[in-house]
């Protein structure tokens, strides 16, 4: 038998980045679009006094009053003044991470581990004598291993002195009564958890380093305790948190909230109903482990508005392996012997969902809202989507808090500009609006255009009205003439974006629109967007974007989520709802949340492990600083900005080069 060339291996932390995205919709920057002097800015305010004229093109439904539904959520983040919203939930769990000079508490455990190749110990071992005899020299012997952990012989070579021990402790853990796990074996799976990999990524270390691999049907029996350990942990994390949101909400609305419905179905104050369950305003979203809507699971997350913590999550799957693996073993049974097997293997079946994988998230909003109140005593008021499933209308119909008590539909305001981007995508293309020419409907001009809908979204919050009348002086804009020009409804004064508005402030006569505005329309391709236009403005819509809220919290949470358990590779359900847990711990109270899943499993979190969790806590504040500073958006959009103006000018320039059928036929 072939001697390892290892006697003791740990795995080392995981290094793997953590993607902060703004929470602030609002925070915008100041450049214009290239190749447009006179668009509109964006992130500027202006003040759009929208006339009255007979234009066909006016929407008749200006009069509607804004009514905002989260009241002062925007303007009275709990948050400690200065710092990020990540800082914030972290210091509300103990302020671990947050202070790089704070010492790790001295109950500790002290030991650490190294790698360590036996040839280098039996060399440090060279002048010691063997405590029995005294005359021979002592070695050490690897013999057989328990996975990861391998025993050591301390035998010496004159007489028959020999101790023996195993490379790694058991586990102190006192609900084992026999086989007690090796912590290296179940620190190892954890790590691979960590990485986002499984057994293969554990085998591979092993190989390059000359060991020998743990089994496999060891490392899933380990594997199954690490999931359940997360995911207990995890519930843990998030009673915690509803306790943090209650402290914020009472905070943040000492008075009481605004649009709160009572037991009667009438608008008080109150945010806490006299059973004592709260009213949250949460933002949800689905997310599948594959993509194409081809997935065996699909995900659904409830994030609170208000603070950014993860209040509930939920796994659907349509795949049991299992169920899989004796599919043709139940086809040779009789339907008694079917019956009687699914029945016992009911309690374990990983199946939960019936039904294809678009129609999971909508399942996933009914299961979440039906089990607010028993399982967190919370009432979710609010749900802001991205408007993409039927989850809210599936809601609005099972009315799981009761007819009295609606839920309100919100919309992202980074997902709707996308939507007004996608609908002129299509219009271009399927009306065959874009092309070369003058006033075609261009790819960059969908671009412009979006971004116009996203500013004139973002700089009129508080006004419903200036909003939709913002949004039609950059449609009137760009679809204007010498002929013809419609340029009443943009900004005046010498400041204004508008080049026609400038000029008249300035007494000058107005310059041709040919040299000045960039994203011309023709007539043709005004009439046809029109619809979109009068669609994307409908009173009811902007009033669901007029909090300034987005999904980006639920974004950044699934950029985690996968990080732990990646799309590419072939999991089952236990997995999936691990990794997901995992990010939502990590997510709330940091990386720490590491440590509380080692200690739910009794392995010992030492100084090492306690500086390196809180030094990733550390580099994750200091990232999400950099990210919401003004300056560093705005320098970062324009890189984007500049990187995609010149991806389209080689495009232009290098015309078709790749698609479907270019070669030919095959013919010379």
């Amino acid at each position: 038998m072939s001697t390892p060339k290892f006697a003791r291996i740990f795995p080392t932390h995981s290094s793997r980045k953590r993607k902060n995205q703004l929470s602030d919709a609002r925070t915008t920057r100041k450049e214009k679009p290239a190749g447009d002097e006179n668009a509109p800015e964006v992130g500027r305010a202006e003040t759009v006094v929208l006339r009255d004229s007979g234009d066909a093109y006016v929407s008749n439904r200006l009069g509607v009053e804004p009514r905002p539904v989260l009241g002062d959520v925007n303007r009275n983040q709990p948050q400690i003044e200065g710092i990020s919203a990540s800082a914030t939930k972290l210091r509300r769990f103990s302020g671990a991470g947050i202070d790089p000079n704070a010492q790790p508490p001295a109950e500790l455990n002290r030991r650490s581990w190294c790698f360590a190749e036996c040839c280098q110990l039996n060399s440090l071992l060279s002048d010691v004598k063997c405590p029995e005899c005294e005359a021979g020299h002592v070695t050490i012997r690897v013999g057989d291993s328990m996975g990861l952990s391998q025993e050591l012989v301390l035998c010496c070579d004159s007489c028959q002195y020999s101790r023996t021990e195993y490379s790694s402790p058991r586990e102190n853990n006192l609900n084992h009564r026999q086989n007690v796990p090796f912590e290296v074996n179940t620190e190892i799976v954890l790590y691979s958890h960590e990485i986002g990999s499984g057994y293969s990524s554990v085998d591979k270390l092993c190989t390059v380093f000359g060991m020998p691999a743990m089994n496999k049907s060891s490392y899933h029996r380990i594997e199954k305790r690490v999931n359940a350990s997360i995911v207990e942990a995890t519930d843990a994390t998030l009673n915690e948190t509803v306790e943090f949101v209650r402290e914020a909400y009472r905070e943040t609305f000492p008075q009481g909230r605004v649009n709160a419905v009572n037991d009667d179905g009438e608008e008080d104050g109150a945010w806490e109903d006299d059973d004592g369950i709260l009213w949250v305003d949460v933002a949800f979203d689905g997310t599948w482990h594959k993509r194409g809507f081809s997935s065996h699971y699909g995900v659904g997350v409830v994030v609170d508005v208000l603070t950014g913590y993860v209040l509930d999550f939920c796994v659907k799957s349509t795949y049991c392996h299992t169920c899989a693996m004796n599919k043709e073993k139940l086809e040779g049974m009789t339907a008694a012997e079917q019956l009687q097997w699914k029945q016992l293997h009911q309690p374990d079946c990983s199946i939960n969902h019936e039904g294809s994988a678009k129609s999971m998230e909508r399942d996933a909003a009914l299961e979440l809202w039906g089990r607010s109140v028993e399982r967190h005593n919370l009432r979710y008021r609010t749900m802001l989507s991205d408007g993409d499933s039927t989850a809210f209308n599936a809601l609005a119909a099972a009315q799981p808090y009761g007819p009295t008590r609606p839920i309100t539909n919100l919309e992202c305001t980074n997902h709707l500009p996308k939507r007004m981007g996608t609908a002129l995508r299509k219009a271009s293309k399927d009306g065959r609006l874009g092309g070369r020419g003058e006033g075609r409907l261009t790819k960059e001009k969908c671009q412009r255009l979006q971004n116009y809908f996203r500013s004139a979204i973002l700089n009129n919050l508080e006004d419903q009205r200036a909003m939709e009348q913002a949004i039609w002086a950059t449609f009137f804009h760009v679809t204007s003439t010498d002929e013809d020009p419609h340029h009443d409804r943009c900004p005046a004064g010498p400041a204004s974006w508008c080049f026609f508005q400038r000029a008249r402030a300035e007494g000058q006569p107005p310059p041709p629109h040919a040299g000045h505005n960039g994203t011309a329309l023709s007539r043709e391709v005004s009439h046809a967007v029109l619809p979109i236009y009068r669609r994307m403005t409908n009173p009811i819509l902007l009033k669901r974007v007029a909090h300034g809220k987005t999904q980006n919290s639920n974004e950044s949470l699934h950029n985690v989520m996968w990080g732990h358990c990646p799309k590419e590779v072939f999991v089952g359900k236990d997995r999936v709802e691990a990794a997901t847990a995992e990010a939502v711990a990590k997510f709330n109270r940091g990386n720490f949340a590491l440590a509380q899943v080692m200690d739910h499993m009794s392995l010992p979190i030492t100084e090492l492990i306690h500086s390196a969790l809180a030094n990733k806590d550390k580099v994750r504040v200091q990232k999400a600083e950099r990210a919401t500073d003004v300056a560093a958006v705005a320098a970062r959009r324009a890189r984007c900005a500049g990187r995609q103006r010149q991806l389209e000018q080689r495009e232009d320039q290098e015309g078709e080069v790749y698609g479907a059928g270019l070669m030919g036929d095959g013919g010379e």
